[in-house]
């Protein structure tokens, strides 16, 4: 998007904290907030903010905001995703007890069905505790969503694996380990070694598990078709910045929570990167992404 088109997009209006909000991470784990909460942003501003840098339709923001409403408040976790310069998002919905009929897949898809269709829908007698799907600017506009991810959980251990579920069929996509990185350090780093798409007798440790953000709270690594992942939950304001400097996000993200760094401080975030290796041994990270609720 141009300077000029990015200085004629009205911003969306920012979204102060309630009494009534709930603070959860990217898995809809509950956290308490790490300042007073009074008088600060929601982190769905977040995913305002980046719609305002894509120039993302007003249907985008009803679909969202229908969404919002069937799900419920803070109930429904975004994630936005960058490669490249580019944006997108995904929106994932948890029902752990396949008991909250809001949150099941045919509640959400009936919910934006005046915006867009799926080319698929899952059955509700999949044991899944979780899906999502994927959504670009133009989708809102009588777009179709061609892939929902189901996810499915370990036994006894926290994790799970996913399928991608579209009009050809379902595919195993991801399988995946959640760690606590002060005292599952030995599983943590067997796990990241485990890789089909790096060498690690090339490629440094601290390439991929980056020590800046590993003072979290949990570390999650997947191991995906295409790419390895690792995921940092819990991290603070400070870290997100370094995150968006790392991985190059576009200035107008990076200015806008500079901007309002006071006002996110109260908050936890959570950051995702997929990465796999050139063949001259060099890291490419595939995309990374940042989290939030709405």
């Amino acid at each position: 998007m141009s300077e000029a088109a990015t200085q004629s997009v009205v911003a969306r209006p920012l979204v102060p904290t309630t009494e009534e909000d709930r603070y959860f991470d990217y898995c809809l784990q509950p956290y308490d907030p790490v300042r007073d909460p009074r008088g600060k942003l929601r982190s769905e501003c977040l995913l305002w903010n980046s719609l305002d840098v894509v120039g993302a339709p007003p249907s985008l923001d009803a679909a969202l905001r229908s969404v919002q409403a069937t799900a419920g408040r803070d109930m429904t976790v975004f994630g936005i995703k960058h490669h490249a310069g580019r944006l997108w998002w995904e929106l994932y919905f948890y029902d752990r007890l396949k008991e909250d009929s809001a949150v099941q897949a045919d509640s959400i898809i009936e919910s934006v069905s005046p915006w867009f269709s799926f080319a698929a829908q899952p059955r509700e007698t999949v044991p899944y505790f979780m899906f999502s799907f994927d959504l670009f600017p133009d989708t809102a506009e009588g777009g179709e969503v061609d892939v929902v991810n189901l996810y499915l959980p370990y036994y006894e251990v926290q994790g799970g694996r996913s399928y991608k579920l579209s009009a050809a069929g379902l595919e195993m996509d991801n399988v995946y380990r959640f760690l606590h990185p002060k005292t599952e350090v030995r599983e943590m780093l067997h796990e990241i070694h485990q890789s089909v798409f790096v060498d690690f007798s090339r490629v440094s440790l601290s390439q991929v598990l980056l020590p800046e953000l590993i003072d979290c709270n949990r570390v999650c690594v997947a191991k995906k078709r295409f790419a390895d992942a690792i995921y940092y939950s819990g991290i603070d304001v400070g870290q997100l910045l370094y995150f968006f400097r790392k991985f190059e996000y576009p200035e107008a993200i990076q200015s806008f929570v500079m901007e309002h760094r006071s006002e996110f401080e109260h908050l936890r975030f959570d950051v995702g990167i997929d990465y796999s290796m050139r063949p001259d041994g060099s890291v490419e990270m595939v995309k990374s992404g940042y989290y939030g609720t709405i």
